[in-house]
């Protein structure tokens, strides 16, 4: 297997649809071109802001190969500012079988990586012994490099222990990195700190906008952030700052950013993702359901939010 590095922010972006729940592709294809506008290190689609649990297995393949050819398209000369930007598909399932047929898929999509997120239906069965038989298989098998998805909010709680991920990193080299959303600095200084002499190529991203800073300061290599999609310049440029050693100016662009952040993950998920997208772009329409859109009072406490970043590179043409 090849090796893939990681490094950068890779917007987890939204799956749309169109008025009757069916994929909206050509949105799809709209918000990945402006993204690629900015310096992204690439996508991840099908991920939580995917909305991957309530996509049929043929959708899914159909999202990823439209950003695939997306990729492909801004590949040319002419329109690609970027030598390559990377593909990560979301590919946790609830059976280990299942994972590895979606890592197949994902590979023949056009997938860079696969973001594997932990089983959890059965969560007191999901012991250390059983996450390590899981990952080793999905690694084995995965046609794809892995990254590690620990993120508790979506998955009953089950956190992921950092010696847990550090023996995998250590026995698998197809095992490449973590996108962590649990956001315990403690824990990724310790992940980093294990695998800086064993596995120097393992990737850590932090999972949220919210916590990216302090994540790099602690040796994370980027981020998957929700507010990516909507802020994507602002993002990027608090790791630019970081890199550059601009340390204040980077803490004040944080601290800026946190408020929105937690209203677009914490507060409204991906119900405020896509409302924050149609009010400053023009598109994001609704999630599927039985996910609710934001109602009157939540979307005036998001536009209230939003209004200090209006002007700052964003527009709704």
């Amino acid at each position: 297997m090849s090796a893939l590095p990681l490094e950068g922010i890779y917007p987890p972006v939204p799956t749309f649809f169109t008025p009757d729940e069916e994929l909206d592709l050509a949105t799809l294809e709209n918000h990945l071109r402006w993204l690629a506008e900015s310096d992204i290190a690439g996508y991840v689609v099908l991920g939580s802001n995917g909305e991957a649990p309530h996509l049929a297995s043929e959708e899914r393949e159909l999202v990823i190969r439209t950003a695939r050819q997306v990729i492909d398209q801004l590949a040319h000369p002419k329109e690609m500012t970027h030598s390559r930007l990377q593909l990560l598909a979301g590919c946790g399932e609830q059976s280990t079988r299942a994972t590895i047929a979606g890592c197949e898929r994902a590979a023949r999509a056009g997938a860079d990586a696969v973001l594997v997120l932990p089983p959890f239906y059965f969560r007191g069965r999901m012991t250390g012994a059983a996450l390590l038989a899981h990952y080793r298989a999905v690694a084995n098998y995965s046609p794809l490099p892995v990254v590690i998805y620990n993120m508790p909010a979506n998955t009953a709680g089950l956190d992921m222990e950092a010696s847990l991920i550090c023996r995998l990193a250590e026995e698998h080299p197809n095992i490449i990195g973590l996108k962590d959303s649990a956001g315990n600095i403690a824990k990724l200084a310790q992940i980093v700190g294990q695998l800086d002499a064993s596995r120097p190529d393992f990737a850590v991203l932090a999972g949220s906008a919210g916590f990216l800073l302090p994540a790099l300061a602690v040796g994370a290599r980027g981020g998957v952030p929700a507010l990516a999609n909507v802020l994507p310049q602002q993002v990027c440029r608090v790791q630019t700052l970081f890199a550059s050693g601009c340390l204040e100016e980077a803490r004040r662009l944080q601290a800026r950013l946190v408020a929105l952040n937690t209203l677009l993950t914490t507060t409204y998920s991906v119900a405020g993702l896509k409302a924050a997208l149609q009010l400053l772009r023009g598109y994001g329409g609704l999630p599927r359901s039985p996910v609710l859109p934001l109602d009157e009072q939540e979307l005036a406490q998001l536009r209230a939010a939003l209004a200090p970043f209006v002007g700052e590179g964003l527009s709704n043409d």
